[in-house]
């Protein structure tokens, strides 16, 4: 999650549209890849104000590849350890009319075992997860931007991943006969009008479409019978017309968004399968002299729940061309998943969202490419849902959260050196039961360094997290770790160019998380060691 929150606690937008699974509330976004990717773009803290349900920590906004001025074809190719293929092509094009992109992609891996082995004779299910877990994936993007006229644009996106994946079972003794698999497939498409009404009005309207499928595909090894896939289907329809107008004293933003969403499922304990929510916007912003001045407030109606009212108040003040200084504030809520409100006996349809309340301030310096950092912040989590064994499993709005830190960071040329880093310290406390959160760490960074030199780009990076928990009552902890990767792009000609990564150079064990307690029967999952990758790229300039 974005600082200290969780994963549910953020909203991810692809080209503008939700993709997510209302059933967990998790968006699978490791099945993104980063071939479709031209840009992507955070927004840390709260947000609600601006994007509705689920902006606690942040947005994400990933950007897919769009059309250029000319013919512009592009292909790839990498490999590298566990048998990893990376297959990409595609192409872009356009004048300044009508601009068109299309994009393909193919990834796969034999992988390794997600657990790593557990000798303790309690893990009798460890004979059984010591097959190499693969993954394969296939994607597609595609946009077409028509300007109709000086003061209209037409565009249509869509965008298509489906995601194959293998993986270990931690009661897998139950089932020995069983091979685990699922599939993840993600699929978002969209049409935008972009308007100049008047010289003082724009508008755009949005009308598009997110689907999470996740699909449970375990089938029995002696390939005689097979299992009834399970299927967890999310639909979310969504509208936006945003309307910017030009005051004679800054500018004012009028929303209206629209989300419905919608499940289908094989599972027939639900109670219920659809859910809307409608909401209204309204903005303003003022820009004077070294003076910036944003308001924001929304009302989301919710058909599950009680209605959301969030806002946000922003300040920054530029002391001189290179430094500001920053501060705002803003509430935000998170929607019950439908497991939470409407799946089976342990469900709870009297949730509530849960409601943040953030505050941060920000000190910036830039000159040229050179930047620095530096941002405080705390944000206190109230009507946290907690379900576990204390709740006999059964979701309640019953704990404060509590997540306060900074962080700092920054990047600077020095003759042919790009070094940059960011650090982070923070304190993501369960207020109620004064535990640490579950999986969040302390401290974490990053540094890397780049040496430019002719046609030669050289790194170095290092990615380090401290310790953590791997469970709410804080009983077992998972160590802290640096990872070293260094890395080399060779600019052939001008139409080709060639990279080469070792990720984990040190070759460094570590782990993320574990299931259950790994000094019993439970395991720790497995990250890659050492490896490498070697891609070429053809795209004729």
């Amino acid at each position: 999650g974005i600082r200290g929150t969780s994963s549910t606690h953020s909203v991810i937008l692809v080209d503008g549209i939700r993709l997510g699974a209302a059933t967990t509330g998790f968006t699978a976004i490791e099945h993104i890849p980063l071939s479709q990717i031209e840009k992507i773009e955070i927004v840390r803290g709260p947000a609600s104000s601006l994007y509705g349900q689920d902006a606690i920590g942040g947005v994400i906004q990933i950007f897919t590849k769009k059309g250029l001025n000319g013919f512009k074809p592009y292909f790839s190719y990498g490999y590298g350890k566990y048998n990893t293929s990376i297959t990409q092509g595609g192409i872009r094009g356009g004048d300044d009319i009508t601009s068109y992109a299309i994009n393909l992609s193919s990834q796969s891996s034999t992988g390794f075992s997600a657990f790593e082995p557990n000798t303790n004779p309690a893990a009798t299910a460890n004979i059984y997860n010591l097959d190499k877990d693969g993954y394969r994936n296939k994607s597609v993007s595609a946009s077409l931007s028509h300007k109709i006229n000086e003061n209209h644009n037409l565009s249509f996106q869509y965008f298509l991943s489906q995601g194959r994946n293998r993986y270990d079972n931690r009661y897998a003794d139950w089932s020995p006969n069983i091979d685990w698999r699922n599939t993840q497939d993600q699929e978002s498409f969209s049409g935008t009008v972009n308007s100049q009404l008047t010289s003082y009005w724009k508008s755009s309207f949005r009308v598009g479409q997110g689907i999470d499928e996740y699909v449970e595909k375990q089938r029995f090894i002696s390939g005689a019978t097979r299992e009834a896939d399970n299927v967890y289907r999310t639909i979310q329809n969504q509208i936006t017309w945003q309307n910017d107008l030009i005051l004679p004293l800054g500018s004012l933003t009028l929303l209206y968004d629209k989300l419905d969403q919608k499940i289908n499922v094989t599972d027939t304990s639900y109670s219920k399968k659809d859910r809307q929510n409608d909401a209204y916007m309204i903005g303003y912003n003022l820009s004077q002299a070294s003076h910036n001045f944003q308001a924001n407030i929304r009302k989301d109606f919710n058909s599950a729940y009680r209605d959301a009212t969030t806002g946000n108040l922003g300040y920054s003040y530029a002391i001189d061309s290179n430094w500001s200084i920053a501060s705002s504030m803003g509430t935000a809520f998170r929607s019950p998943t439908f497991n939470y409100l409407y799946a089976g006996s342990s469900a709870n349809p009297d949730l509530q969202p849960e409601k943040s309340k953030n505050i941060e301030a920000n000190l910036k310096y830039q000159f040229e490419s050179n930047v620095f950092s530096l941002v405080a912040f705390k944000n206190k989590i109230t009507d946290f849902i907690i379900s576990d064994i204390t709740t006999g499993w059964k979701p309640y709005n019953i704990n404060t959260a509590e997540i306060y830190g900074a962080t700092i960071s920054g990047s600077q040329f020095i003759n042919h050196f790009l070094v940059k880093s960011s650090f982070t310290v923070q304190s993501p406390m369960n207020e109620s039961a004064n535990k640490y959160l579950p999986r969040r760490s302390n401290f974490f960074g990053t540094v890397g360094i780049n040496y430019y030199v002719q046609s030669w780009n050289l790194g170095f990076e290092a990615i380090g997290s401290g310790n953590r928990y791997n469970d709410a009552e804080n009983l077992y902890n998972i160590p802290g770790y640096i990872r070293t990767n260094l890395f080399a792009e060779y600019q052939i000609n001008k139409d080709l160019k060639m990279n080469a990564r070792i990720d984990n150079f040190l070759d460094k064990n570590y782990t993320f998380a574990y299931e259950g307690n790994p000094n019993n029967d439970g395991f720790r999952y497995q990250t890659p060691s050492q490896s490498f990758f070697i891609s070429l790229r053809y795209e004729p300039q």
